[in-house]
């Protein structure tokens, strides 16, 4: 790594970013300018084997979504209980959507770019903290099922994890999941419903977006 000034104001620095210990790609940032390293970040992403395929990859992870979650939505009974019948729902999601991105994106697609691989990471520790949410719940009573609003929020901070990172245009994900809590409060009983509807709606409009804007000749 290298350091150096220029006219006593801009530092400019050559790094190799590799966010996978056994990714075979790396990727070099120039600079320390946040714009510069985010156009670094996405044009990696645009030169990657999968880019094409994500728009299909993204609608089809909002479908999977989608059908758990009206699933979810229709097996809920509000008696204040812990149905196991959702946590088996949502590992059964989760193994379902790691096969169809498997399948759509091919193996290795994880560490096909810097990019997916960082947004992976994000992914899971959402799902991490998701379930922490539930299991705490669980110890207070299910009576006060508190952990599906704070689910919103999580995704809110996802959404704007990812809007810092890779374009502003991702608060508006991370607002509607803001508006999506709020309902959740006020009509608790249609909650899973309403968390399902919401999140298809963001990813349908991510995968517009990456279907949108893929490079002209690949």
């Amino acid at each position: 790594m290298s350091i150096g000034e220029k006219n006593g104001r801009q530092v400019t620095r050559s790094a190799v970013l590799s966010l996978s210990e056994d990714q075979g790609s790396t990727l070099t940032l120039e600079t320390l300018s946040l714009r510069g390293w985010k156009s670094d970040l996405l044009a990696e992403l645009n030169r990657s084997a999968v880019r094409k395929q994500l728009s299909i990859a993204m609608a089809g992870v909002a479908c999977i979504n989608l059908v758990t979650f009206m699933i979810c939505q229709v097996i809920y009974v509000p008696d204040g209980r812990a149905d196991f019948r959702h946590p088996l729902l949502w590992f059964v999601e989760l193994v379902a959507i790691l096969a169809f991105l498997r399948k759509s994106l091919g193996r290795g697609w994880i560490r096909s770019s810097t990019a997916i691989n960082l947004v992976v990471k994000f992914w899971t520790t959402f799902l991490i903290l998701s379930f922490n949410l539930v299991t705490l719940n669980s110890f207070t009573g299910f009576g006060l099922a508190w952990y599906k609003p704070v689910w919103a929020t999580l995704s809110t901070f996802l959404f704007a994890s990812l809007a810092w990172v890779f374009s502003p245009w991702f608060f508006v994900p991370a607002v509607q999941m803001w508006a999506t809590g709020l309902l959740m409060v006020n009509f608790p009983h249609w909650a899973f419903l309403i968390y399902g509807v919401s999140w298809w709606l963001a990813l349908m409009g991510i995968a517009i977006d990456l279907r949108r804007k893929e490079p002209v000749g690949r």
